[in-house]
């Protein structure tokens, strides 16, 4: 199940896929478990999809 972990001090957000996951981070480049809060993502939750341009302005144009 994911899992989002939120920085006690600076409120930083970061999901990830599971709870392995988020405590391994936390523990090596977040400063220790004890810094950050960990809580369960409802299925539900929305994700943000990423968008990709292609870089012209011209309609039905390959950029090169």
């Amino acid at each position: 199940m994911a899992c989002k972990i939120t920085h006690r001090v600076n409120d930083q957000q970061i999901r990830f896929a599971n709870r392995d996951a988020a405590e391994r981070y936390a523990e090596i480049m977040g400063g220790g478990v004890h810094n950050w809060v960990f809580n369960t993502v409802p299925a539900a939750e929305p994700t943000r999809a990423a968008t990709v341009s292609s870089g012209s302005s011209e309609p039905g144009r390959t950029p090169r």
